[in-house]
């Protein structure tokens, strides 16, 4: 297990040392996860302190201290993950498109309007905050006659170094809870598989990263239909919407030398 752990903290650790965060830090944020780990999905055996201490290996003081909330932790999913999210549903659904089938200009009130638009996806924020996060963004241009329109074709957080942070924590969390629930489950319950190859030049690589992302785009906006239809038959039929899903794709491409090579790159969606 250790040895495993060892190559996915690979890249967690080049992040942290591009980050500037030392050592101290986080390990400081990974004994935070280990107890809150331990609750979660260890149940009656991390019912006290002390049973945390023994399933954890950190001291009942350290644990009483951990389990106090911080002023950083982990909260809801970030005004940027919703704004993805009413960026594809204005980019893709189709009662938000023109004659000519591209996203159309919305008021910002009223019927059809940009407001009707993100409380369709969300109601946990306020419309204004969501359009001034895709202004700073640079996806959408508001009018001088109270009019907001989509820039690009697809989403991509690209503006800070800090917009990109939100997803990947978000999508490396569930990518990592699938995987880990895989091992430890009696038969793999959710799909994770991967296409690899180590005898290719770095051009018929980029080919197939290429032909990737077309596949994905595809995928992506078929199930976004299918995800509406879904949606609208739980409404239909009362079903409670209790249940999140997330369904990714990725391609790595590295050199003999170690160094990660890409594709020119695309905007494309990082986060619906």
């Amino acid at each position: 297990m250790l040895r495993a752990l060892a190559r996915v903290l690979r890249p967690v650790a080049r992040l942290l040392i591009a980050g500037g965060v030392p050592i101290q830090a986080a390990s400081e944020s990974l004994k935070r996860a280990y107890v809150e780990a331990a609750q979660r999905h260890f149940g009656e055996e991390a019912g006290t302190d002390s049973r945390l201490s023994l399933l954890t290996g950190i001291n009942r003081k350290e644990v009483r201290r951990l389990t106090t909330p911080a002023a950083d932790e982990w909260g809801p999913e970030s005004v940027t993950s919703f704004a993805s999210a009413v960026y594809t549903a204005w980019t893709l659904r189709e009662e938000w498109r023109g004659a000519d089938g591209k996203p159309r200009a919305l008021p910002l009130r009223g019927e059809g309007s940009f407001d009707v638009l993100v409380k369709g996806v969300t109601r946990d924020l306020r419309p204004s905050s969501v359009l001034a996060e895709l202004v700073r963004l640079g996806y959408a241009e508001t009018g001088v006659d109270d009019t907001v329109r989509p820039v690009g074709d697809a989403f991509l957080s690209q503006r800070e170094f800090t917009d990109r942070l939100g997803p990947l924590a978000e999508n490396l969390q569930d990518h990592a809870d699938a995987a880990v629930a895989n091992v430890l489950g009696a038969s793999p319950p959710f799909l994770e598989r991967t296409l690899f190859g180590d005898e290719l030049s770095e051009e018929s690589a980029k080919v197939l990263h290429e032909e990737a992302r077309a596949h994905w785009k595809r995928v992506h906006d078929e199930l976004i239909a299918r995800a509406d239809v879904l949606e609208a038959e739980d409404q239909r039929l009362g079903r409670p919407a209790t249940t999140r899903i997330r369904v990714g794709v990725y391609v790595y491409v590295e050199t003999p030398s170690g160094d990660a090579t890409a594709s020119p790159q695309k905007k494309e969606s990082d986060e619906d």
